[in-house]
This record gives structure tokens, sequence and C-alpha cells, in this order.
């Protein structure tokens, strides 16, 4: 079974269009120790992710019907504010293939973050029996799925803030004093939020990164850098889990 999990974690993601040095150095020496983290750490966690990869993929194909649904539609100019003025929401924006779009987002975000909740766990546990410091190789792995678990989290983070901007805001403009005003910047932000996530994967080529800036970059960057550094971290993964599983005979 071993080997039929590996080579799940391994295919996760393709490789970028460029090769690129490590981002950090595995030791690949076989001890007790380190193989013990490889297939109680380094395997489900990669499991989880490949599982969370598919998600987002299915996520951004819910994003990219609904940009589609919303092609052509800009932000108000003044003829159109007398059009917002009524009390309904904006017929533009509030589509079905929306609210399907939103409410499916939602759950897979929600569904990836419940299994980051796992991986949390199994790190925890690892932190736990190995402390910091003790094993240089088991610490650069935890780093590794660290940045994975960070990036994930976030880029779930920015489809549910998408979501709930979405559909929290339904049905609300009869109870705003300008509801013109309302619903223009309310498209707005909607409009902005969904085309940067349907062309967040719009990448022609892949850098090398400063892996110490991960922590930050999932906080801070943009939902297309956050992308762009997943997929390094999950490609010098991948090479690094076949590395460990040859060295501890996975």
């Amino acid at each position: 079974m071993m080997p039929i999990v590996l080579a799940a974690v391994v295919s996760a993601t393709p490789a970028p269009s460029r090769t690129l040095p490590p981002l950090k150095v595995i030791i690949t020496v076989k001890s007790r120790t380190f193989c013990s983290s490889v297939r109680n750490m380094a395997v489900p966690i990669g499991y989880v992710t490949r599982r969370n990869d598919e998600a987002f993929v299915a996520i951004n194909h819910s994003i990219l019907n609904y940009f589609e649904s919303v092609r052509g539609v800009t932000s108000a100019g003044v003829p159109d504010m007398e059009a917002l003025s009524s009390e309904l929401d904006d017929a533009l924006v509030y589509t079905p293939t929306g609210a399907l779009s939103a409410m499916k987002v939602n759950q897979l975000a929600y569904d990836i973050v419940q299994n980051l909740t796992l991986e949390d766990k199994v790190m925890r546990e690892s932190w736990a029996k190995y402390p910091k410091g003790a094993f240089p190789n088991i610490d650069a792995m935890r780093d590794r799925l660290q940045n994975l678990i960070d990036l994930q989290r976030a880029l779930a983070a920015r489809y549910m803030q998408f979501a709930s901007i979405y559909t929290d805001n339904a049905g609300q403009a009869k109870f705003q004093e300008d509801a013109a005003t309302f619903k223009s910047l309310l498209r707005d932000t909607i409009l902005g939020q969904a085309s940067a996530l349907a062309h967040a994967n719009d990448l022609s080529e892949l850098e090398t990164p400063s892996p110490e800036a991960v922590h930050d970059l999932a906080h801070t960057g943009s939902v297309a850098d956050v992308v762009k550094e997943l997929r390094l971290q999950e490609n010098a993964f991948s090479t690094e889990i076949v590395d460990a599983g040859n060295s501890c005979g996975i």
C-alpha cells in the first residue's frame, strides 16, 4: 500500500516549466526516527495535500464558471445607478450561476480547512515526539510540510472570503439608505475578487522564491502569489519525498 500512496503524493502537482533548485534539503540518511516520520507524517500529509489540490481544481472550475457568467459586466456608471436604486439584488452580479458557484466554493473550501485540521494534528504529534533541534532532517521535512499547510490554508481563506462576501450580502440592498451606492461598491468588490481568483492560475513561468518568506507571503501575498508559491513548495516536496522514500525503502 505504501508505494501506491507515495506515488499518489508524488503526482500531486505537475512539474513547473523550469528546473528549480531545492528550497530545503531533507537529509536522506536512513534512520529509524527519520523514516518513521516519513511514514507517519510526510506521507499522510502529502496524501491529504493531493486531495486538497483536487478540491482546489474543483473550486477554480466554479470560479471560472461564475466569471464567465459575468463577463462584460463592468463598474456601474452614472446611467446604471438609477437601475441599481431598487431594493432587489444587482441582477448582473447575482445570477443563478453565481449563487451555485458561491455555494460550491464555500463547501469545498470548508472541506479543505477540515482536512488541514488533520494535518495540524499530525504536525503537533511530531513536534511533541521530536522537539525542534533534535533531528535536523525531520526539522527540514516539517518546515516543508508547514509551508504546504500555511499556503493551502491561505488559499482556502481567499476562496471562502469570496463566497462569504457574495452570500452574506445577498438581499441586503433593501436595508441600505443608498441602495444604488451599496450595490455599485458590492459589484466592484465581487467582480474584482472573481477576476483575481479566476486568473490566479495563469502562470506562464515559476520563479525561485525565498523560502523564509513563505509564512508572510501566505498572509499578505496576492492570490496569484500564494498559488505560485504553493506550486513551488509542492514541486520541491515531490522531489524530497521520493528521495526520502528511496532512502527509507518505502
